[in-house]
């Protein structure tokens, strides 16, 4: 079956309109199917509800909807519920709809054995005629556009901001629309997978295994902070880490949901690989939760990134830590600074995320930016944002409701999509899974791409100062 160029979101935004619940089955793509009328109508005719959605040079994509079946008799297609629409333009998501004219329904469509898809009585899109020949990875349609607001409202929209006024094209696709919500996973994954198997975990086992940070910086360890909500899941993520290279489900962080964080004294958690009895050149560092109410001490954070706090030390929401407080490291080594921090959220509850937290979260970012450190999500509760992924979770990089969980937080944390990291933690489960254990060593692996990354810019800044690089065993 050809890879679906539609995206996830978009599909939602077409059903949307189309105003029922609905998903997509791919009918003709003319990079496969090749750029012929004639397919077109084999593929298509008779079908009934289709969308045509081309995808322009200028990274724009635009296209129609008819609830009515195309034909190929030379007659024009009467359709109360036709639109065109635009959902993306020059790279940037832009959705307008615009709906068959009340004057002109019975010229919504037009079907000609000799013409590809074809919209309007003025032609407002008609996508090609004939055959149409490949040119490098390109299609130059010979088709027409006039979307003159006479046949379809266009809402104040007109040829070129709904096209571009561009028919070179990389693809065209038909889909047959299919009543009632359909699966919410896809062939084509938004995020390239693993390969979900016992092989994979076992490489990044070892990988994990035989990681030590950058050798000139003297680190012992990559320091990893968590950091994030009360409840998100940040002391379980440390528990699946430890579960997987434990080879059994632990608990060694005290974890739950609670009103207030359970989290109470900053911690640097050792690793240790049970097979082979060593422990692993990283550490977990686990602080406490953001609460709505109970406003995090931001220069208590800015102490534990650059090195400050001790390991263990007890929070006091009375007594602030300072330069005074007993176990303050005053003169820290490049290996007792954070390398990278990652944001633990709840992918469940992000529409609902309170200002308050997300306002703490923005905060933080600023005194990170500050010292440029490296900066992941990890999202997690997958299993409550989709069905398909609690059924089973090598179902995540298909699933459209995570997909969109990861914009959102990219979205609201102002990282790139690529630095949001799906896992899911161990909560219910007796025993390890390999699915689970893929995503949550994946994102280890990672935050140390990002540490190692920081550590290597700390190291030129040194040395452009002439600092000498110091550490401890």
């Amino acid at each position: 079956m050809p890879s679906e160029l539609l995206s996830l979101k978009y599909r939602d935004q077409l059903a949307t309109w189309i105003g029922k619940p609905c998903h997509f089955r791919l009918l003709y793509k003319i990079s496969s199917d090749g750029c012929s009328a004639q397919t077109f109508h084999q593929k298509c005719d008779g079908q009934g509800s289709t969308v045509t959605v081309l995808y322009n040079t200028n990274n724009t994509i635009y296209g129609g909807y008819l609830s009515q079946s195309w034909s190929s008799n030379g007659t024009w297609i009467n359709d109360t519920n036709a639109f065109l629409f635009r959902l993306q333009y020059n790279g940037s998501s832009n959705p307008v709809q615009a709906p068959v004219s009340s004057s002109y329904y019975g010229n919504a469509g037009y079907g000609h054995s000799n013409y590809g898809p074809t919209f309007g009585g003025n032609h407002d899109l008609q996508s090609f005629t004939g055959i149409i020949s490949k040119s490098g990875n390109l299609f130059g349609l010979n088709g027409y556009l006039n979307m003159s607001g006479k046949y379809y409202t266009h809402n104040g929209q007109d040829t070129n901001s709904m096209t571009n006024k561009n028919l070179m094209v990389t693809d065209l696709e038909v889909y047959l629309v299919v009543d009632g919500p359909g699966p919410r996973v896809v062939d084509k994954p938004w995020r390239e997978p693993p390969e979900w198997n016992t092989e994979c975990t076992q490489s990044l086992r070892q990988a994990l295994i035989k990681y030590k940070p950058v050798t000139e910086a003297n680190v012992t360890a990559a320091n990893i902070l968590l950091i994030g909500q009360i409840g998100a899941g940040k002391s379980s993520f440390f528990n699946s880490v430890n579960s997987f290279f434990r080879g059994k489900i632990t608990s060694k962080a005290c974890s739950g949901s609670f009103e207030h964080s359970v989290t109470t004294s900053y911690r640097q958690y050792k690793i240790k690989d049970f097979s082979s009895g060593k422990f692993l050149n990283f550490r977990l560092c686990d602080t406490r939760g953001f609460e709505e109410e109970f406003a995090m001490d931001t220069q208590e954070i800015s102490f534990i990134l650059d090195g400050n706090v001790p390991d263990r030390y007890q929070f006091n929401p009375l007594v602030p830590f300072t330069p005074d407080t007993p176990g303050y490291v005053k003169d820290p080594d490049l290996q007792d600074k954070i390398h990278c921090v990652a944001f633990v959220v709840d992918g469940s509850t992000v529409d609902v995320m309170p200002d308050k937290i997300r306002k703490q979260l923005k905060d933080l970012q600023v005194r990170m930016n500050h010292r440029n450190l490296p900066q992941v999500v990890l999202l997690t509760k997958l299993d409550k944002i989709c069905p398909d992924v609690e059924e089973d979770v090598t179902n995540t990089f298909k699933s459209s409701s995570i997909s969109d969980a990861v914009e959102k937080v990219s979205d609201i944390m102002g990282l790139p999509r690529a630095h949001v990291l799906p896992v899911k933690n161990y909560e219910s489960e007796r025993k390890l899974k390999t699915g689970i254990d893929i995503l949550v060593m994946e994102a280890i692996e990672r935050c140390l791409d990002f540490a190692d990354d920081f550590m290597d810019e700390q190291l030129d800044k040194m040395a452009s100062e002439g600092k000498k690089i110091t550490g401890r065993d």
